[in-house]
């Protein structure tokens, strides 16, 4: 069940990368088709598939990369295959309620998040992972609300909503082996780069590849994720450098490329006239 519930978690971050733009039942197509990846990608990482990646030689216990990367690039795949030109040219719009509930559901995520890391871990590591994971949330989330204000001069809702919750997603990989001050850095600096993506690199990503990230899922989940794989190289003791990199490069390449073969799949199943409309599929009542 909680390997279930750490694939449902990937799911929804390839879900935000196109979230509005597909139709209700694409949703439904989108997971039946993402599930058999992300099982296929997480038997090559974690349990030898095909002798790629030795068994327990990939650290990535809370899933940096299984989990966060894979679903973030994956989403991007997908919005290769799909983005319109009437989709890319759509403005975003979010008002105060949109504002609001995003921020509820940061709160509710940094308050989870403990629990979710240390689903796996040892009995007598639960209260340092959970702690670990504290302490990089927090991390990140006093480095947003100062790069936010670097960056843009004002606090920006969108970077509190996201980027304080990237110290959630880096920690991952390392979150039962790091020491405390290292869990902090590393929040620190998953903050701050997930910040400057929402910043800087997003509108310049998707101007290049031409594709909408509707939630940001690569600078929430994608960079951050690699960011936290990596870190893993420095922090775990006698690590097996070849097999982490092997599985952070492996996980990459499986998630665009199945990305890209569901984006097209999902193309066959048409368009919604409006994006990010709900009156679309809904009755809502003005």
């Amino acid at each position: 069940m909680i390997l279930a519930e750490f694939g449902a978690a990937s799911l929804l971050i390839t879900a935000g990368a196109v979230l509005g733009r597909l139709k209700m039942q694409q949703y439904l197509i989108l997971g039946l088709l993402f599930v058999p990846f992300y099982m296929f990608n997480e038997w090559i990482m974690l349990d030898e598939g095909f002798g790629l990646v030795g068994k327990g030689n990939f650290i990535d216990t809370g899933g940096s990369i299984v989990i966060h990367a894979f679903g973030a690039i994956f989403g991007l795949g997908v919005a290769i295959s799909m983005t319109t030109k009437n989709e890319y040219d759509a403005s975003i719009e979010a008002d105060a309620t949109s504002d609001r509930f995003s921020m509820l559901g940061s709160m509710i995520l940094w308050v989870f998040w403990p629990s979710f890391c240390a689903a796996l871990v040892l009995p007598e590591e639960v209260v340092m992972t959970a702690i670990n994971v504290i302490l990089a949330l927090s991390g990140a989330t006093l480095a947003t609300g100062f790069a936010s204000i670097k960056l843009r001069g004002k606090i920006d809702a969108a970077d509190i909503a996201n980027a304080s919750l990237a110290g959630g997603v880096a920690i991952g990989s390392v979150c039962n082996t790091a020491s405390p001050a290292e869990a902090m850095i590393i929040g620190i600096a998953a903050g701050a780069i997930s910040t400057f993506g929402f910043a800087v690199v997003q509108s310049r990503l998707q101007k290049g590849l031409k594709i909408v990230d509707t939630c940001g899922v690569s600078n929430l989940h994608g960079i951050p994720g690699i960011f936290g794989g990596l870190v893993a190289l420095i922090v775990v003791t006698g690590i097996n450098y070849t097999a982490q990199l092997a599985g952070i490069g492996l996980t990459i390449v499986i998630a665009i490329v199945a990305g890209l073969i569901t984006g097209k799949i999902l193309h066959f199943f048409g368009h919604r006239e409006q994006p990010y409309v709900d009156t679309e599929e809904f009755s809502v009542e003005d």
